[in-house]
Formats: structure tokens, C-alpha cells, sequence
């Protein structure tokens, strides 16, 4: 059977029915994502011989009967998950060999399910960041145009191998970001929705474990896989009774879908076409448009850098060659604290920590930090108000196309390149990003945002407003 370009769902039927095998599927996959890594960077580590042992493992359980909901679908998996058959870097050469005991959460359930790990992808150092420019593995190139960053390892290998699925993580917004960049689906589900147990997060507010796929259907089924409820991540005991929830959009003429419009007008030519286009499209398929007003945008896209990087500056502070991270060689203590974290911490890493701890000092903290706490409030607030007002809410993903690979660009500019996405983390919200079109050669995504626990009516309306997704050039 010929497999290019099948669906991960399709990929599980076929295996399923044994109309193709989990081992050479596999195998011929690992051979396209040895040349794809070679021109993109897309991994950190390949799984050659542990991916062909899974892969036989669900081979034999098909053949006594089993049927696995995603058996011999291939996986790609960030490298800020633990999986203990490669080793989980966190972005940092200080973890280069590290090799966890034990699998995430999420990792075992996919592997229980019958998907395949396929590798280890690249991320920012210590996963901070939306563009892998600050990985100490160099950054990944975007498939579309390999002059610039792709933003997410695991959307470039899911538009260049359509059948993969990734497990990404996001917290500002890397996922949907880099899905917009790469013109492919990418869901960050509700809060509580799936385990972070084994999911490393530089800010624990925020960072949450996500999907990015090419087809719809493919992020229902495993975001069904990988949620509920697990007794070592507390934050997931509110799933338990949403696990099995269906969303069925018969007549989406009863769903209103809202949009910003003092938002809209300050994107570029670009952007605004496209958001108009799929604000035609929304209405040709049934479903009501309501213009809404959205204030906080600016504020919270700050407030949410200053308590990120507050728990950047926390949670990073048990990397210090004793406790965690590899010792440097040193003749005090001093001196082992200041060499250790700088063998451990990139610039950006560096920079976050350093910044979260000025915010959190004495005569800062009232300042700035209890400050960004009551905007935080604020922007819960009106989110919560605005989706009284409408059933999903349609917004930009990205501020701008991704960035040259050799370009140096400001973080403060790489910081306000969150202001669509961050805003939504800091409400606690689930977003889909989905394809809509393309400025220049390159895809742009928008975004749905939902309600809590609207994770399949999101992935729904997503399935029916999308545009086609299609393969970069010289890609298929």
C-alpha cells in the first residue's frame, strides 16, 4: 500500500487491518527523516533501532488481535519530554547524556496506544523560546524556505511527513507559532486535560503538553489518547469527567464565532487578507461572525513575560551542579554555582533567570511582579467576558513571518512576537491553530480560541474552516 501522505488515522487503520506492516512503514519513515534532519535539523536524536523494535512489538500484537487506536502511527517527540530510550537534552549540553528513568505521561500513553517514537526534536535552549534559534543544536530550518527558522521542530516534520504526529509543549506559544510557520494544525488543549508528568517547563503556570498534525481527525484521536486524569500531575483531576467528550457541529449556525476588530486593523496587508478571507469563509460555512473588542492585548502579553520569567528564575534554580546539571570544576562553592549554571544555561536561558530574579527582589516585587499578577486577573477576566459573548473566538497566531536562520534579531522583538499567543496562555484557554492561507510563499495560521474544555468543539470547527494543508516544495 502506498503510504505518502496518509493520515496518522489511516496509517492506524491500515496497520490495524494489516494491509502494511508497522516495521516497514517505520523503516522507510526513518530513512526520509535521516535526509529530512540533514537539510532542516529537525532532531536532536533518531530512534533507529528502538522506533524498528516498537514498531515489530505492534506488528505482533495486530497479528493476536489486539487493534491499537494509533498503531504504527510514527511519533515525534520534543526533547523536553523524558523518554527513556534517548536522551532527553532540555536544549542544554549539559544534559547531553542524560537519560531519563522513566517516560512522560503523555509518552507512555501514545506508546500504549501503538504510535511509534521516531526521534527527539530540536528546542530552544532549556525550551525557551518560539523560534529554536537559541538551541545549542543550531536552529531548524523551515521547509518552506530553508533561509528561515521554522519555529517548531515538530511542525516541520509534520508538514514534511504528513503521517507523523508531534508532541510539542507550549507555554507562550511556540506550538501555535510554529504551526502557523509551517502551515500546519497545532492544538494546545485545555489546562488539566493531559498530564505533565515528565514534561520539563521552565514556568509552571503556563507550559502545557500539545499536539501538532495535519489533519483534524488525527489531533482528536490523540488528544483522546493522552488525556486524563494522573495522580502525579494534581492539575489534571478536573478531566476526569471530559475525557470521552464528542463535539458534533450539525448546525454551526448555533456557533458565533468572534473576532477582534481593534486588533485586526493594526495587522499588515498581508495578514489583514488573509483574516478577511477566512472571515468569508467562516460565514460560507454557516457559522455566525460577531465583532468583538479585546483591550488587554498589549498589557498582557507583558505581564505574562514578567511572571514567566519570575518562574523561569525559580523553577531554573536547582540547576546548580549539586542538585541538578553537570559541575563544573571549581575551587569554591561561588565558583561552582557561577560555572555550573552557565555550562548549563544558554543566553537566553542566562537572561530569563537573571531577569526573573531582579523581578522578584526586594523593592521589585511589589513593583512589578504583584503588578503583572493583577493583570493577570484583568485579562482572565475579560477573556472569560468575551466568551460570554461567543462560542469560539477567531485571532492571529503570529506578529511576523518567521526570521531569517542568519539573522540576529533583538529579544524584545522576539519577545513581542508572542502578543497573539501569550495573552491566551495567560487566560488558562485551549487554541487550535490552523492553516489559512499564505502571505508571499510562506503559510500563515490563525487561531481558535475556546472556552475551557472545549478542546473537540475547537478541533471541530477547526476541521471545517481550515485550507487544504499542502507540501512545501521539494518536500513531497
Amino acid at each position: 500500500m502506498e503510504t505518502e501522505r496518509m493520515t496518522a488515522c489511516r496509517i492506524a487503520e491500515a496497520v490495524n487491518r494489516a494491509e502494511v506492516s508497522a516495521y516497514r512503514l517505520v523503516e522507510k519513515i526513518l530513512d526520509r527523516c535521516n535526509h529530512l534532519n540533514a537539510n532542516l535539523n529537525l532532531f536532536v536524536s533518531i530512534a533507529g533501532s528502538e522506533a524498528l523494535e516498537q514498531a515489530n512489538k505492534v506488528d505482533g500484537m495486530v497479528k493476536n488481535g489486539r487493534s491499537l487506536p494509533l498503531a504504527g502511527v510514527p511519533v515525534v517527540v520534543k526533547d523536553d519530554f523524558c523518554y527513556s530510550a534517548k536522551p532527553t537534552t532540555y536544549g542544554s549540553p549539559a544534559f547531553k547524556n542524560f537519560s531519563s528513568p522513566f517516560n512522560a505521561a503523555a509518552v507512555d500513553k501514545l506508546l500504549d496506544a501503538g504510535a511509534v517514537i521516531i526521534g527527539k526534536t530540536n528546542l530552544d535552549g532549556m525550551s525557551m523560546g518560539s523560534t529554536t534559534a537559541f538551541s545549542p543544536n543550531g536552529p531548524t530550518r523551515n521547509p518552506w524556505d530553508v533561509n528561515l527558522v521554522a519555529g517548531s521542530a515538530g511542525a516541520a516534520a509534520v508538514v514534511s511527513e504528513p503521517g507523523l504526529i508531534a508532541l510539542e509543549s507550549d507555554s507562550g506559544g511556540a506550538l501555535r507559532q510554529g504551526a502557523s510557520h509551517c502551515g500546519v494544525l497545532g492544538l494546545r488543549p485545555s489546562i488539566g486535560r493531559v498530564s505533565r508528568y515528565g514534561l520539563n517547563v521552565f514556568s509552571s503556570s503556563f507550559g502545557q503538553a500539545g499536539i501538532i498534525a495535519s489533519a483534524a481527525t488525527d489531533l482528536s484521536v490523540v488528544l483522546k489518547v493522552i488525556s486524563g486524569f494522573d495522580y502525579r500531575d494534581a492539575s489534571t483531576a478536573l478531566c476526569n469527567s471530559t475525557a470521552d467528550q464528542v463535539a458534533d457541529i450539525t448546525k454551526p449556525e448555533q456557533i458565533t464565532i468572534g473576532w477582534p476588530e481593534n486588533l485586526i486593523d493594526n495587522l499588515d496587508s498581508d495578514q489583514h487578507n488573509i483574516f478577511g478571507q477566512a472571515l468569508e469563509n467562516i460565514q460560507v460555512k454557516g457559522f455566525k461572525l460577531a465583532k468583538l473588542s479585546i483591550s488587554y492585548f498589549p498589557e498582557a502579553l507583558r505581564a505574562y513575560h514578567v511572571i514567566a520569567c519570575a518562574e523561569a528564575s525559580s523553577n531554573l534554580s536547582r540547576y546548580d551542579g549539586v542538585r541538578f546539571g553537570q559541575a563544573a570544576l571549581a575551587e569554591n562553592l561561588e565558583e561552582l554555582y557561577f560555572k555550573s549554571r552557565r555550562l548549563t544555561f544558554g543566553p537566553e536561558a542566562r537572561r530569563r533567570s537573571i531577569f526573573g530574579t531582579f523581578l522578584l527582589s526586594k523593592g521589585n516585587f511589589d513593583l512589578y511582579y504583584r503588578q503583572a499578577l493583577k493583570v493577570w486577573k484583568l485579562v482572565r477576566q475579560e477573556f472569560s467576558a468575551v466568551l460570554d459573548q461567543c462560542d469560539l473566538l477567531l485571532l492571529p497566531v503570529v506578529k511576523n513571518l518567521p526570521y531569517p536562520v542568519a539573522e540576529q534579531v533583538d529579544f524584545l522583538e522576539l519577545y513581542e512576537g508572542d502578543l497573539f499567543c501569550a495573552p491566551v496562555s495567560l487566560a488558562g484557554l485551549p487554541a487550535v491553530s490552523i492553516p489559512a492561507g499564505k502571505a508571499d510563499h510562506l503559510p500563515l495560521g490563525l487561531q481558535l480560541v475556546g472556552p475551557p474544555f472545549s478542546d473537540e468543539l475547537l478541533i471541530e470547527a477547526a476541521s471545517r474552516i481550515m485550507t487544504n494543508m499542502t507540501m512545501p516544495p521539494g518536500v513531497s
